[in-house]
């Protein structure tokens, strides 16, 4: 009776063993549109165009690709039921804030995968200060999206400068040195001489 009994726990204890395992791998595959890990990749540079969309703002209005021209772009692409993207919101206020009356630099959201009638007061409760647009099928203008949260850096002339997937360690920082390299190398170009 003691073996008999000792082997059903031994076969009970080998299946929750095995399911825990599988559930540990199936949690780690990467899946379209997941909540990105801090251990996500960082910073890759890219130089494709921003492609042509045109998605409504929460606070009224519509926004397009040309609105973004001839302006240093971060776009958080985010969800409301997104953690990592929450806790990242009041950085990107900061950055908002540090930004606000420059002309040439613009920071937005663009919430995804999130219910839209519940957005604009979703949007005040978190305390965004930076614009939000309703995100849409239109996404793949900002190149491959593929877990939240995902941040873009695109340049003035309309060209994705980094993606950062997930949330990273300095991240904002490094969004903010990314800015800033790219309004001086803006501002280089100005004041090179025609010839």
């Amino acid at each position: 009776m003691f073996k008999r009994r000792l082997h059903e726990q031994s076969i009970l204890y080998s299946v929750v063993i095995i399911a825990a395992i599988s559930g540990m791998l199936i949690a780690s595959a990467a899946t379209p549109m997941q909540q990105g890990s801090t251990a996500a990749r960082a910073g890759q540079t890219r130089h494709e165009t921003v492609g042509n969309f045109r998605l409504q703002n929460v606070a009224g209005g519509f926004m397009t690709n040309a609105d973004l021209m001839g302006k240093v772009t971060v776009v958080d692409l985010f969800a409301t039921w997104c953690g990592p993207c929450i806790a990242e919101i009041p950085r990107f206020n900061q950055l908002y804030n540090a930004y606000q009356g420059r002309p040439d630099v613009a920071i937005l959201g663009i919430a995804v995968a999130s219910p839209r009638r519940t957005l604009e007061s979703k949007v005040q409760q978190l305390g965004i200060k930076y614009p939000v647009l309703i995100g849409d099928t239109t996404l793949s203008a900002f190149g491959e999206f593929e877990a939240f949260p995902t941040t873009v850096v695109i340049g003035k002339d309309g060209k994705i400068y980094k993606t950062y997937r997930g949330s990273t360690p300095n991240k904002v920082n490094n969004i903010k040195q990314d800015i800033e390299h790219l309004l001086a190398a803006d501002s280089q170009q100005e004041h090179r001489p025609i010839s």
